[in-house]
Parts: C-alpha cells; structure tokens; sequence
C-alpha cells in the first residue's frame, strides 16, 4: 500500500499519471522498475554517506554507479512506450523522451533477443523490453500487420 501510494506521487511530480481508468499507454514499463530506480538511488546514497566519512574509493564509484542506474532506470520507466493512435498509427517514445510515428503498414519485421523485442518499422527499430506491459490491441495490430507484410 505504501509503495502504491510512493508511486501515485512519483507519477504526479514526473507528469505521468494517468486518468486512472485504463494503462498509461499500449506498452509501457512497469512499477517494479521505478522501484529498481529507487533503491540504485538509495544505494547511492548510501555509498555516498559511506564515502563521505571513510574516503574509500569504491565507495564514491558505487555513489555514481547507484545514482546513474537509478537515473536511467527511471527515464525508462517514465518516458518509454507506445501509444496507439489509430489502427493505422502509433507513436513510440525512447527512454530520453524522443517521440516517433509510425504507420502499422510500415512493420517489415519482429526478432526476439534474450532481454528484449526489435520491431523492425520503416527503416528503424522499436526496442520493447522484456518486462514491458502490453495491451491486447498492440499485439492484434501488430500481429495483423506481420501477416500482411509478412
């Protein structure tokens, strides 16, 4: 409950709440990664205290190593995902909060890696990670558009 309630705040202060009535997006990351982000930033701190008052040098690398995972985790989980616009269209938004449109006509491929999905649209890819959420219409789309350009 009390996680829940840290996550209603973080999406408030970041803008990526929603209007509470479906998912955030067509694929989007879960909660469990802002938790991940949060405790590489706790770690940092706690490196970074450790640091202060004993000077070891491991300990000032795992402050910065903590509060660069936490940071990049956390642009992860707040800017990365899909919308679908139309059964014609969706938008993809990369971790660094770049916005792309793509056409579903455009899909000319789909791999599977070890963490993760490529999808192959027009020229470029959409990374999809493993542990994303994805909605039901994403996948019917994506599939029926495989099929016909497949």
């Amino acid at each position: 409950m009390m996680f829940k309630l840290l996550v209603k705040l973080i999406e408030k202060l970041l803008g990526v709440a929603g209007d509470g009535e479906g998912p955030r997006a067509d694929v989007f990351l879960p909660d469990k990664l802002l938790a991940m982000s949060l405790g590489f930033m706790l770690l940092g701190i706690g490196c970074g205290v450790y640091a202060a008052f004993n000077f070891e040098v491991w300990a000032m690398i795992g402050c910065a190593l903590g509060f660069i995972l936490g940071i990049f985790a956390m642009l992860c989980w707040r800017n990365q995902c899909i919308h679908v616009i139309s059964e014609e269209q969706f938008t993809y938004t990369t971790m660094f909060g770049r916005t792309y449109t793509y056409s579903f006509s455009d899909i000319q491929g789909l791999r599977r890696n070890n963490d993760s999905l490529t999808l192959f649209v027009a020229g470029k890819k959409v990374h999809i990670e493993a542990m994303a959420l994805i909605s039901e219409r994403f996948i019917i789309l994506v599939d029926r558009a495989l099929e016909k350009n497949g």
